[in-house]
């Protein structure tokens, strides 16, 4: 049974298989952009966050990580600031790491022009770690068939976050959504045609948002109907009221079901 390594108290997973890799999601560099748009004047970040991604690599001694797409934030091309800052911190990263690979997400058009050589872009409908029966995507589309055969799918997207407290003082916990869903019916949604051998269930594991400035709905507030949910989650095969609803200390809170009832009665 694949078992996938959350990495306490980051939002980042860590596989062993074939090499030691760091494994994260939705860093959005550049953000800050639309921070000052809207007269949010913020000291810079984007560098933070590498230098707290380069720190993880080497405090795991990780030879790659693999960005699971968001890697920038503008989502129609890219900022002066993106395009001036993004390739150097990649450079930097490359200092602690030999290899960084993006799967492309939907802030990430142009990605490939932006970073030449820097980094290795994998294909947007995801990449299979063989060695330990783990896909990859950004979530955002339709996956390769290839990793509905895989034991677990990761993907980002959608910055799963769990709001504890009242409306006049609450606060926002980044958290993992893990899910189950019946294999088979998932190929048939999404796929089509013969199923062959395929059978018993697979999981969904959703990361939180490496950005912690950037925190999404809280988990409480989603089900298969919630826009950007990617066509994994619209599939309505993953039962979100059974999902285990996990803090990036280990956890785990409950069912989502549960914590549903708990918070809105």
């Amino acid at each position: 049974m694949t078992v996938v390594q959350l990495i306490e108290n980051n939002a980042a997973l860590l596989l062993t298989k074939p090499e030691r890799t760091v494994v994260v999601a939705d860093l959005h560099l550049g953000f800050e952009d639309e921070f000052r748009a809207k007269g949010i004047m913020i000291p810079p970040q984007s560098h933070r966050i590498v230098e707290s991604l380069a720190d993880l690599c080497a405090k795991e001694r990780a030879e790659r990580v693999i960005i699971l797409g968001d890697l920038k934030h503008q989502f129609l091309g890219a900022s002066t600031l993106e395009w001036k800052t993004i390739p150097r911190l990649l450079k930097q990263l490359k200092e602690t790491v030999s290899d960084i690979m993006v799967i492309p997400g939907n802030h990430d058009g142009g990605l490939r022009k932006m970073l030449g050589g820097v980094a290795t872009i994998l294909p947007a409908k995801g990449y299979l770690v063989e060695d330990e029966g783990v896909g990859l995507t950004h979530g955002h589309v339709r996956p390769h068939e290839s990793l509905l055969r895989s034991r677990i799918i990761v993907t980002g997207h959608m910055h799963p976050v769990i709001r504890l407290g009242s409306d006049e003082g609450s606060t926002r916990l980044r958290v993992w959504l893990k899910m189950r869903g019946d294999r088979r019916l998932l190929f048939q949604k999404l796929i089509g045609g013969k199923t062959g051998r395929l059978r018993g269930t697979i999981q969904l594991l959703i990361m939180p948002s490496f950005n912690v400035m950037l925190a999404g709905r809280s988990v409480t507030e989603l089900d298969y109907r919630s826009p950007g949910g990617g066509p994994l989650l619209r599939s309505g095969v993953f039962g979100f009221d059974e999902a285990d609803v996990i803090t990036l200390e280990g956890v785990c809170l409950g069912k989502l079901g549960w914590l549903r009832e708990s918070m809105h009665g």
